[in-house]
């Protein structure tokens, strides 16, 4: 097991050197979406077996390769979600962090998506036309290259893994209808499926579904999830598809997650969370002050389920106190402290001691079978406390949701206390707080990084409250609730602008970001402005301004929300 994880830290530690000297991307064997993928494994492997793959690289962790998601997520949407920030100075400081983008990361959303996605994807629906079969694995490639689209705008889709010279991008607006339709015909796909056969014919994917186990009820529910949620991300530029989409989602016959259903999570003794490598092995993530200032100001019970207190690693039996720059403990044990996106670090140990996410070390692993790397947290694809403010969201915008904003909203923060048994006198007294705000930051290392608390919305519902108010309170719960998945909460941030995060101390952009403000998307990845730079170039046509970090996606529309 120990050198399981040293060869983890070692392949980690190359590729980060190798990128941030600028030198290699780590993708020397990057195979180009190019490539004819079309050729079939042996007719003895089973389609079951292709499935693994996709499932496990929709939040990267495919074979454990903890490195590949904390490029893929970790070291951008899990920083500008608010959620995440780094203790370590990459790069001299010249890192996603403070805008000083790396190529070489940034790739990598990229690459899992065509890679570890579309191509196994492909595979799947080119071997069978089994209704379960090809409903499941188009829910995966939308639930996966959804991501990618939201991180890049633009992608290939359409006429990707079909062979040729060059492969053509498709606008956002493309791959959202897409993504929709593909979402729609599943459903029905399914709908008829599980109607028409015995129950025991609609479980054969169990073995091997490492997302449903089989329960294509649940797959059904899922996928209309996804179409709601995709919904409301187009909801200021297509509302009529938007809430024809949402209503005929929430109201299909088997409907979306409510609280009956579990988390849309991967969960496979196979496979560790990566995010408790990147914590404890790597010592590269730390949380957000953001999401602590809101946590706290807030009083919300779920601080310390989310997040650990300052001394909260022992050395020696002793816990470990943050320093001040004179090298002086500021007796800040058991507080929560978070780190602000775009500080300048001097050293990682200045800010390894701070806050960081609740997983503790010691349940990583299982030495009762043989080494074998056991998962305790699970990696999360969709929450059901979600679903319910995507309703109450829809609901506000007087779509049909089966239920009102109100009731929808405090459904959404009930559903996430019950994830960790907090109590009803505690649920209560929370949604009935309309005092508590984010509460201020202060950095014990360096004062320099203290700012004042910016986002004011409070908890409890008001009915007499403007509809921005409203949808504040909504979009701030449901932040709340998808703690640590980073990558939805940036989006869903990019399209409301809410919660009100911390902006960034140093911003290196060299004007692509304004001051301010927040990073849009990623660029267009430098492997495929190398090998398909003809097809790039038609893409950056595309966007709504340059191919950089400042520019917003389709979707993202400037102004207010209604």
């Amino acid at each position: 097991m120990k050198n399981k994880k040293n060869q983890l830290k070692k392949a980690f530690s190359v590729c980060t050197l190798a990128m941030l000297m600028g030198t290699i991307a780590c993708t020397d064997n990057f195979e180009s979406i190019n490539t004819n993928p079309n050729g079939l494994e042996p007719e003895n492997v089973k389609i079951s077996a292709r499935f693994y793959q996709p499932m496990s690289s929709i939040y990267l962790n495919f074979q454990n390769r903890n490195y590949e998601y904390q490029l893929q997520q970790n070291l951008n949407a899990d920083l500008w979600s608010g959620y995440l920030a780094v203790p370590t100075p990459f790069g001299g400081n010249y890192n996603n962090s403070t805008y000083a983008m790396n190529d070489g990361w940034n790739e990598m959303p990229f690459r899992a998506g065509m890679l570890y996605v579309m191509k196994p994807i492909n595979d799947i629906l080119k071997s069978t036309e089994e209704p379960d079969y090809v409903s499941v694995a188009k829910i995966v490639r939308v639930t996966a290259m959804h991501r990618v689209s939201d991180i890049y705008g633009p992608i290939p889709y359409s006429q990707a893994m079909q062979g040729g010279e060059t492969v053509p991008y498709d606008a956002q607006e493309t791959v959202y209808k897409a993504f929709l339709q593909e979402l729609e015909e599943s459903v029905n796909a399914l709908t008829t499926f599980v109607d028409s056969n015995p129950a025991a014919e609609t479980k054969r994917m169990a073995d091997f579904d490492i997302m449903n186990r089989g329960d294509n009820v649940l797959w059904i529910r899922f996928a209309n999830s996804l179409r709601l949620r995709l919904a409301m991300r187009i909801a200021k530029v297509e509302p009529a598809l938007a809430k024809s989409t949402a209503e005929a989602a929430v109201n299909h016959k088997y409907g979306v997650l409510t609280s009956a259903d579990k988390n849309i999570e991967v969960v496979d003794p196979g496979l560790q969370n990566p995010l408790s490598e990147i914590n404890f092995s790597y010592g590269d993530i730390r949380v957000s002050a953001s999401v602590i200032s809101l946590l706290k100001g807030y009083n919300d019970p779920r601080l310390s389920k989310y997040i650990t207190p300052v001394g909260w690693f022992e050395e020696g039996g002793s816990k470990k106190d943050i320093l001040d720059k004179n090298g002086n403990p500021v007796n800040k044990i058991g507080e929560y402290i978070g780190i602000r996106q775009g500080i300048l670090i001097p050293d990682k140990n200045n800010y390894i001691m701070y806050s960081t996410i609740n997983m503790h070390p010691t349940n990583r692993y299982s030495d009762q079978d043989g080494g074998k790397i056991v998962i305790t947290n699970a990696l999360p694809i969709m929450k059901v406390a979600e679903v319910y403010f995507l309703r109450a969201e829809g609901a506000l915008r007087g779509w049909n949701m089966d239920g009102s904003a109100k009731d929808l909203y405090e459904q959404g923060i009930k559903v996430s206390f019950n994830e960790f048994a907090i109590s009803n006198e505690a649920y209560t007294e929370y949604i009935n707080n309309n005092t508590g705000v984010s509460t201020n930051y202060e950095d014990p290392f360096n004062p320099d990084n203290n700012i004042t608390g910016i986002d004011k919305a409070t908890v409890k519902w008001e009915d007499d409250a403007s509809l921005e108010d409203k949808l504040h309170k909504i979009i701030n719960q449901k932040w709340i609730a998808m703690f640590p998945e980073g990558q939805e909460a940036w989006s869903e941030f990019r399209r409301t602008g809410y919660p009100k995060l911390f902006p960034a101390v140093t911003n290196y952009s060299d004007g692509n970001i304004p001051k301010g403000e927040f990073p849009k998307r990623l660029r267009f990845p430098r492997n495929d402005r190398n090998s398909n730079l003809v097809e790039v170039e038609k893409a950056r046509t595309l966007l709504k301004g340059p191919d950089h970090e400042g520019t917003r996606l389709w979707w993202d529309v400037e102004g207010g929300n209604f």
